[in-house]
This record gives C-alpha cells, sequence and structure tokens, in this order.
C-alpha cells in the first residue's frame, strides 16, 4: 500500500533539515591577542580568513594605532618606542616607575590589557687606547660617551616643563640604552683625518691595555683589507721573530694598508697563539694620482651644445672614481666589535679632462692651439706638452691658448700629466693630427677657427652639385 504524506509532514521535515544545516555551519571565530611578558612581544592573529578586523592598540599615552589584521600582527613594544620621540618616551618611562599599560582591541573583541616593564640595564666602558705620537686620529668610545643632557633640557625648556635633575640623569641613562648598539663601536675622536703617501716609516707610540706576548701594528685598509686572522696567521707561520714585546715602543706598521681610510689596530698573541686585535686610529692613505681624460678635438659647436656642458659640468670623469668607495664600518664579529668610518675628503680622487679645438699654423712657426681643461678635485698643476698650468686657477671650460712647436703634418702625440697636492702625479697623452690645407686666400676669424670645418663642408657640398 503507498503511502502518503500530507503537505504539513512535508514542511515539517523541510524545516528540520534547514535547522540542522544551520547548526552545522561554524560560527566565525576571533582573532587572538597574545603578549609575550619576556620579550615584550605583542602577538594578534586571525582566526577567520573572510573577516575584516581592525585592531586598536594603546601603549600607554605615547602611542595609539589601528591596523586591519590580515593574518598576523607581530609587534615589539621596545622598537616601537625607539620610533617615537626618545625624550618624551624616556621621561615619562622614569615618572612612572618604567611602566606602561598596554591596551589592545579588536574589531569583535573587548580590551585586553598587559603591562610592558622597561629593564634598564648598564652599559660598560670598553678598552680605549690614546695616541700619544704618528699620524693617526683616534678612536672613542661610542656606547660609553654618548650623552644627551643637552637635548633633553631643551625638550623640557621648549615644553615648559619643571626640571628636575634626577630625572633628566636617569632620562639620558634610558636614551643612552635606547641607542645601545650592542657591540664595542668605535668612533673617530674629530671629523680630521691625517692623510699620508705612505706608511712607510711612520712611527707611532700607544698607551694600550692589551694582553699578549707579541704584538705588531697593522693597517686595515677600509677598501680592500687583509683579514686579521690572515695577518695573524702569516706572522706565526713565519715565527713572530719581527715582533714588539712591550707596547711602549715605537711601532711601525706591518703593512703599507691601501689607499683610502685604513684602521689601525694593535695586535697582541700570546705564547698559545690566541690573539686580540685593538684598534687604536685611523689614517687615510693618499696615493692616487689624478686620472686624465684626454677627449681630443672638440669643435666649438659640440663644446657649446647643452649635452656637452651638461655633461662636462655633471664630471662623467670624475665619478669614475666610485671605484674608490669603502666601508663605512669595520666588523669583527669574533670580538664584537664595530668602527665607525668617518667621511673621507673627495679630494684625496681627482681627475683632469683636456680636449683642444680648431687652429691653424705651420711646422716651422708651430701652431697656436686652443685647449680645454676641465680640473676636479685635488689637481696642484697640469702640464701640457712644455706648458705648466696652475690646477687651482683654471677655470673649467675656459679657453687656454697654448703655442706648441715640434708639431708636424699627420699624427702627432702631446705629452701630458697631472699632479696632486701630495705629489701623485699620472702621466697621458693627447693625440693630434695635423693636415694641410692650401687655400688662395687667407681666412682669419675670433672663433678659434671653428668654422674652418663649416667651410670644408661647404666645399664638399657644392662638388657634389657638380657631379649632379
Amino acid at each position: 500500500m503507498k503511502k502518503r504524506y500530507n503537505n504539513g509532514y512535508i514542511i515539517w521535515v523541510l524545516l528540520l533539515i534547514m535547522l540542522t544545516n544551520a547548526s552545522c555551519e561554524q560560527t566565525p571565530t576571533r582573532p587572538v591577542v597574545e603578549y609575550d611578558s619576556k620579550n615584550a612581544i605583542i602577538q594578534i592573529i586571525q582566526t577567520d580568513t573572510a573577516a575584516h578586523d581592525s585592531a586598536y592598540i594603546t601603549i600607554g599615552d605615547v602611542y595609539k594605532e589601528v591596523m586591519p589584521i590580515k593574518d598576523t600582527i607581530r609587534l615589539s613594544v621596545e622598537k616601537t618606542l625607539k620610533e617615537l620621540n626618545q625624550i618624551e618616551v624616556a621621561q615619562k618611562l622614569v615618572k612612572q616607575n618604567y611602566l606602561f599599560d598596554v591596551s589592545i582591541r579588536t574589531t569583535r573583541t573587548d580590551d585586553t590589557l598587559f603591562q610592558y616593564k622597561y629593564n634598564t640595564f648598564d652599559i660598560k666602558p670598553i678598552n680605549v687606547a690614546d695616541v700619544l705620537s704618528g699620524p693617526c686620529i683616534g678612536l672613542y668610545d661610542v656606547n660609553y660617551k654618548r650623552d644627551y643632557h643637552g637635548k633633553i633640557r631643551q625638550w623640557i625648556f621648549k615644553n615648559d616643563l619643571k626640571p628636575d635633575s634626577s630625572i633628566i640623569e636617569k632620562t639620558n641613562s634610558i636614551l643612552r640604552q635606547f641607542n645601545y648598539s650592542g657591540k664595542n663601536e668605535y668612533s673617530a675622536l674629530g671629523a680630521s683625518v691625517p692623510i699620508v703617501t705612505s706608511l712607510t716609516g711612520l712611527k707611532y707610540r700607544f698607551k694600550a691595555q692589551l694582553s699578549g706576548d707579541y704584538y705588531y701594528l697593522y693597517a686595515y685598509s677600509c677598501k680592500s683589507g687583509t683579514p686579521i686572522k690572515s695577518f695573524v696567521e702569516s706572522k706565526i707561520t713565519k715565527g713572530l721573530t719581527d715582533a714588539h714585546h712591550t707596547l711602549d715602543d715605537d711601532f711601525t706598521c706591518s703593512n703599507n694598508g691601501g689607499s683610502g681610510p685604513n684602521v689601525l689596530f694593535l695586535i697582541g698573541i700570546d705564547r698559545n697563539w690566541n690573539y686580540e686585535a685593538l684598534p687604536v686610529g685611523i689614517v687615510v692613505i693618499d696615493n692616487i694620482a689624478p686620472e686624465i681624460d684626454t677627449r681630443g678635438y672638440k669643435p666649438s659647436r659640440y663644446r657649446s651644445g647643452r649635452d656637452y656642458l651638461q655633461n662636462m659640468n655633471n664630471n662623467t670623469t670624475y665619478n669614475s672614481h666610485s671605484s674608490l668607495s669603502w666601508a663605512k664600518t669595520i666588523t669583527l664579529p669574533n670580538q664584537n666589535m664595530l668602527i665607525n668610518i668617518p667621511n673621507i675628503p673627495t679630494s684625496i680622487s681627482s681627475s683632469v679632462t683636456v680636449s683642444y679645438g680648431d687652429f691653424e699654423g705651420s711646422d716651422y712657426f708651430g701652431y697656436n692651439i686652443p685647449f680645454y681643461v676641465y680640473v676636479y678635485g685635488d689637481v696642484q698643476t697640469v702640464t701640457i706638452g712644455s706648458h705648466n698650468l696652475n690646477g687651482n686657477s683654471i677655470k673649467n671650460g675656459e679657453c687656454i691658448r697654448l703655442h706648441i712647436k715640434n708639431l708636424h703634418i699627420g699624427d702627432n702625440t702631446l705629452p701630458l700629466s697631472a699632479t696632486d697636492s701630495k705629489g701623485n702625479k699620472s702621466n697621458a697623452s693627447l693625440s693630434i693630427p695635423i693636415v694641410s690645407i692650401r687655400r688662395k686666400t687667407s681666412y682669419h676669424d675670433n672663433d678659434d677657427y671653428d668654422d674652418l670645418e663649416n667651410r670644408i663642408n661647404d666645399l664638399e657640398s657644392r662638388m657634389d652639385d657638380l657631379d649632379d
């Protein structure tokens, strides 16, 4: 017998199925907020990929930010505070017993409260030597010598706050800790670094404390320095026979260093061949002669052109000295050491550019040639043939007319040289081809005979017309 179902029963079954499906649907989950108090790390995890939640984060009364929660937010409280106005943050930490309340709220969760505690620490001085004699600039302990008293007092005055010497001292201490690199960090005592052409024969004396039985003075080139370990290995291989046995001696460098800045290290080696390196100073070696670029023949229409002048003003030749770049810092990971290299004058690299224009003359009387010279950096003298020019008096691009003898029809080579203030000299040659041009009438203009090429072109054009 076939069963029949009335409409009410069917509706009831359908409703039951809908309710069952609804109960099986996953309820949206909320973001998870966590705080690692040991490392002061806020972490907010998005558990519902379809949700569009935001996080509202507040740290004391110095930081308030809204962030979208796309995946996971990971925020370091200490790093965040260091990126704010450090003086304001440090002052409030001091006044609030080094505590900040941390509040985190999301779009679908209430406030979650934590407490951030700043843990102070001491910065101990590191080993620093004094330079008693010799051309180099001494170093100082960056982390220990950092001082913010002046900036703190200025900030207090600008914000109309009452000065308190105790709060100023504690604020200064926190600022030093905020900016502590975590390394044994050294910097030059001043901006003026001695410049020499060679370390050969230079004597140095230092007041230093360094353990060891054998001592050397080593110049580490910031451009291409040999690792200190390799230097020590070479000395041990040779038996340490040329070592000093006391730090009270006058030292000469055991190597030549390299062009540019060099960090001087006292190296102490004990009987077990353990070694320690102590940076004692920085010196610059300028043994780089000016670079000479011969541009050859440049007609007036090219010399006066916008592109040519812009090219010379931008000084592409001088910029080619980018190969003289060097490291801004030197690190010794095994000693947790960092040495900052000061800005070095760009004058230790220099260049000269020489070109010439149209000229007339004869093999017998010589040639009156217009030269165009550009000098960059430290250039004391420029020699063209037998003519010596004062590099400091040369105006870039100005015509310098020189009478040159001993040139002949055909190819000629004119010697060039450039010398800097340290005596570094470079030599080059300028090719000057001369052709004979016969004409019935004498012609002379006041523009370095630069229209000579135009007249030749005009003559060639007329010859082409005759051929046609």
